[in-house]
């Protein structure tokens, strides 16, 4: 077994920092936006957070590839949604990087808020305008100033140790 002392003084390699970041629970956040054709467009987030109640203030990240990112670039808003465990098949339709952007959102209704489709069913919702954009190695940070917002009640879906987990803490999947 290797030292973990010694292992301090080597910076850590892409999988020994994959492995520390799925110890870090998180709740199981889809961020929705238009596309470029009108339609939703989303993708599944577990690095979203709040940043200030004053101005209001969202964070994200997303993957610098990501179709999502791209149709939020343009459309300039989006709507973050925290999911109840019930909405652990929609967070994996919008993790799947080969469904389509209609394959995602699937039959789900939507309805708009400030122009954006909102799954008004989540546990919590914010719509956001977009006020900063920024890259940050392999994913962009993105800041939104709240426009709406809404809570539910529920338990929040949660993504632990590479996997979607529920309230008794057992693994989903």
């Amino acid at each position: 077994m290797a030292d973990p002392v010694s292992s301090l003084a080597t910076r850590p390699g892409v999988a020994q920092c994959l492995d520390m970041y799925a110890k870090l629970a998180s709740g199981v956040c889809v961020v929705t936006t238009r596309g470029a054709d009108g339609r939703p467009a989303c993708a599944t987030v577990s690095s979203a957070a709040a940043v200030s109640a004053a101005p209001a203030l969202m964070s994200l990240c997303l993957a610098n590839a990501s179709r999502t990112l791209a149709a939020l670039r343009r459309h300039g808003s989006f709507a973050l949604h925290v999911l109840d465990e019930r909405h652990r098949p929609w967070a994996e339709r919008c993790a799947d990087p080969l469904a389509t952007a209609a394959e995602r959102f699937g039959e789900e209704q939507a309805e708009y808020v400030h122009d954006v489709p909102v799954r008004t069913d989540a546990l919590a919702w914010s719509v956001c305008a977009v006020t900063d954009i920024r890259a940050y190695g392999d994913h962009h940070l993105v800041v939104g100033e709240v426009l709406a917002a809404h809570t539910g009640t529920g338990h929040p879906l949660l993504w632990y140790d590479r996997g979607f987990h529920g309230r008794s803490g057992s693994r989903h999947g």
